[in-house]
């Protein structure tokens, strides 16, 4: 998911409070990151899921979300410092699990697991996140950092250090607010778009390069692309093991 170098879409969250969550499993055997450490950049180690990183200090701030050693981490950036924090749950194979990650402005970050909270601290790296637009591009190699990128490190760089997510993703909702702030229910339905979702992708394409965005946001659609690969090729669309 990206936003543009000239405009920004309504995917581009950080400026205020935000939520992504979304739906995963994984079988057994992948995704063999170290233990999750918390603290500074260190998510980036684990097996990444959410990728906003910006190559080098940001001069907003980045952040992401992998599967590390087992359990969720979360990172955020605001160009000074940088916070990872990790869960307590590790998460069962072969299982679907819902996930989210929260972040207020005035700095706090929140790990929920299958409707539970399973990490926070009050006071992680505060201000704006986003992506700044206009941003200049100095490097061509890093001609993709303004974008969103689910599923593995974006730029590429070194997959031994920063390693992808080997596994399924599905219902991924992007918010303009924290929405839990204690237990809940975890749905047991598609996700329908409200006047806090900026990005909602349901993952139902089955093919092509377009990954569409049904938020319905004010600005957009953030609309995404399937960038196909590697070796064995990926991401593919599983019609078969999918959450709904």
């Amino acid at each position: 998911m990206s936003n543009t170098v000239g405009a920004s879409l309504p995917v581009n969250i950080g400026a205020g409070d935000f939520t992504i969550e979304f739906w995963m499993r994984y079988a057994p055997g992948e995704n063999n990151s170290g233990a999750c450490t918390e603290g500074g950049d260190n998510w980036i180690r684990g097996n990444i899921i959410f990728d906003r990183d910006i190559f080098g200090a940001p001069d907003y701030g980045d952040f992401g979300v992998s599967l590390y050693g087992g359990r969720i981490a979360f990172g955020v950036n605001n160009g000074a410092s940088g916070q990872t924090i990790c869960g307590a749950t590790t998460l069962a194979t072969n299982q679907w699990h819902h996930v989210a990650v929260t972040r207020r402005s005035n700095g706090e970050m929140s790990i929920f697991v299958n409707g539970a909270l399973d990490r926070r601290i009050p006071s992680g790296p505060a201000g704006n996140v986003s992506y700044r637009v206009g941003r200049p591009i100095t490097d061509n190699q890093w001609w993709n950092e303004p974008f969103l990128v689910i599923g593995a490190e974006k730029h590429d760089y070194d997959p031994n250090s920063y390693p992808s997510f080997s596994g399924w993703v599905d219902e991924v909702r992007i918010s303009n607010s924290v929405r839990y702030t204690g237990a809940f229910t975890p749905p047991n339905a598609p996700f329908t778009p409200d006047a806090n979702t900026v990005g909602l992708y349901h993952f139902d394409e089955g093919g092509g390069s377009t990954v569409l965005d049904s938020s319905g946001a004010a600005g957009g659609p953030s609309h995404g692309q399937r960038r196909f690969g590697g070796s064995p090729a990926g991401p593919v669309y599983d019609g078969v093991v999918k959450r709904f």
